[in-house]
């Protein structure tokens, strides 16, 4: 009898089993709270000035996104230094050597130097902080050629001024967020935004071709020239990043490449 009332059950048993519903998902774990981003600096360029010198920030960008990849400037040495400084002086240059700036990922500058006036009687501004080396071709650069180019204009018209957009940044290339860093960032390079004259007036750097005036030949010349004392001059008709200003670097290359456009 008992046998028979196991034989019974145990389908009905079975039929529960298998028409019992299980539930469709399992407990959910808490989430983690989110970690508390830190604000984004308002003003990725910037400098503190401490005592006249200036510093940089102690960070120079928005610290989301990527971390910035290493560049290294190379050591100077003090005889180098000295033979740079003594033909910035042959070229009526007047500058300060200035305490180093040092900044995150190998920016800055071991022994910056501010210019105040790039040849006799020509001004840089604003305020500059660049390596000797840069100062020296930006200096024979207007000896050499923005000089003598502007000997075409009237006799009663002299350069006065150079005027850039930056020299010392840490950053990126063309400010981007990602990829290398920039020859700003370790005081290779200078952003020429325009020429300052006395007789006349101010000539800025601008996409020109076609315009078939003085001031698109003035700007093709100084242009064509730069190559000749940096190695990289990018500008008007180079890229969309370029069409204000005359970007010049000394980069190194390997076998002496200059890069001209």
């Amino acid at each position: 009898m008992k046998r028979h009332l196991v034989a019974l059950l145990l389908p009905a048993a079975m039929l529960v089993v298998a028409g019992a519903e299980l539930p469709e998902t399992g407990p959910v774990p808490p989430e983690k709270p989110a970690p508390e981003e830190p604000a984004p600096n308002d003003d990725p360029g910037a400098g503190k000035e401490l005592s006249g010198k200036r510093i940089p920030d102690a960070g120079t960008e928005p610290p989301a996104g990527p971390p910035k990849p290493e560049i290294q400037a190379p050591e100077p040495e003090l005889a180098e230094l000295k033979t740079c400084e003594a033909e910035l002086e042959r070229l009526g240059v007047v500058y300060e050597r200035e305490e180093a700036i040092i900044g995150e990922n190998g920016c800055g500058i071991v022994a910056p130097y501010s210019i105040s006036s790039i040849a006799k009687g020509v001004a840089i501004s604003p305020a500059t902080s660049m390596r000797c080396a840069t100062a020296l071709s930006l200096a024979r650069w207007v000896s050499d050629v923005v000089i003598p180019s502007t000997a075409a204009f009237p006799d009663d018209i002299r350069l006065s001024e150079i005027s850039h957009g930056s020299t010392y940044v840490c950053r990126r290339r063309n400010n981007s967020p990602t990829g290398k860093m920039s020859e700003h960032s370790i005081g290779n390079a200078v952003d020429v935004m325009g020429f300052g004259f006395e007789g006349r007036e101010p000539i800025p750097v601008s996409p020109r071709a076609g315009d078939g005036t003085m001031e698109e030949a003035f700007q093709r010349a100084v242009r064509a020239g730069a190559c000749l004392h940096f190695t990289t001059v990018l500008g008007p008709g180079s890229d969309s990043n370029h069409n204000d200003h005359l970007h010049l670097d000394i980069i190194e290359r390997r076998s002496g490449y200059r890069l001209c456009q």
